[in-house]
């Protein structure tokens, strides 16, 4: 048995959703819908089960430390980002107002952070997307 899924979603926490979600609005192209509690941004264009991003209001919000250090906050996810061209994508993000992580760890990708301190990666398509 599996979920009947009718889409799915991440939750960030955030101290400013409008800044985060508008920062994620203009790097995917995706639609912002607004709150005051939550606000998210979805992949409208998508047929069949939408995509979105959920951003919560946390006012004591503590940004994450990448890579983990001991007695700080840890990150508890991250988000990646599959493209065609990764210096391209990375140059976008930057654009959007992303910042690139002082440490890298491999050459094939880069890790970023969002104007909230999530991390989050501009990666290659892997190469199971050829099979589908």
């Amino acid at each position: 048995m599996a979920l009947d899924l009718g889409g799915w979603c991440t939750v960030l926490d955030c101290g400013n959703i409008d800044e985060l979600s508008a920062f994620y609005e203009k790097l995917l192209g995706w639609t912002r819908f607004g709150g005051e509690e939550f606000t998210v941004v979805a992949n409208t264009e998508t047929k069949g089960f939408p995509t979105w991003i959920t951003f919560q209001q946390v006012d004591d919000y503590v940004p994450p430390v990448w890579p983990a250090t001991p007695n700080a906050q840890q990150q508890m996810a991250h988000l990646d980002f599959h493209v065609q061209n990764v210096e391209e994508g990375v140059q976008y993000a930057l654009s959007c107002g992303a910042t690139l992580s002082d440490i890298q760890l491999e050459d094939e990708w880069r890790v970023m952070l969002d104007p909230a301190g999530h991390p989050f990666c501009i990666l290659p398509l892997p190469g199971w997307m050829n099979e589908l």
